[in-house]
């Protein structure tokens, strides 16, 4: 099962864009009950990304998600602008959760 979310995204002078979010469901790795790993996509801006990798299937989730988070402000630290639709912007903050948003808040 893939949990996936679909926003627009536009550069400065360009056209909008659809962009994918996908987070997978976590798995372990090998043998070890200590390394679980956890699929992680944001198409079209980063193609190819390794799975995230943890000591437990939560903790794999946990950074697969904020690894999508941090990549989507990446995307708007240098000036893109992500939204649903025309208008509706999308709130990364909305997707934080925990010791995460009070942690940008010290």
């Amino acid at each position: 099962m893939t949990a996936t979310e679909v926003i627009w995204g536009q550069r400065p002078g360009e056209d909008a864009f659809e962009i994918r979010i996908e987070i997978g469901t976590p798995y372990p790795v090998g043998d070890s009950p200590q390394e679980w790993a956890c699929p992680v996509a944001v198409y079209p801006l980063f193609n190819t990304l390794h799975d995230a990798h943890g000591g437990s299937s939560l903790q794999a989730l946990c950074l697969a998600m904020s690894l999508a988070l941090d990549l989507l402000q990446g995307f708007k630290d240098k000036g893109g602008v992500l939204f649903y639709t025309p208008g509706e912007e999308f709130p990364i903050e909305a997707y934080a959760f925990g010791i995460a948003c009070r942690a940008d808040t010290r």
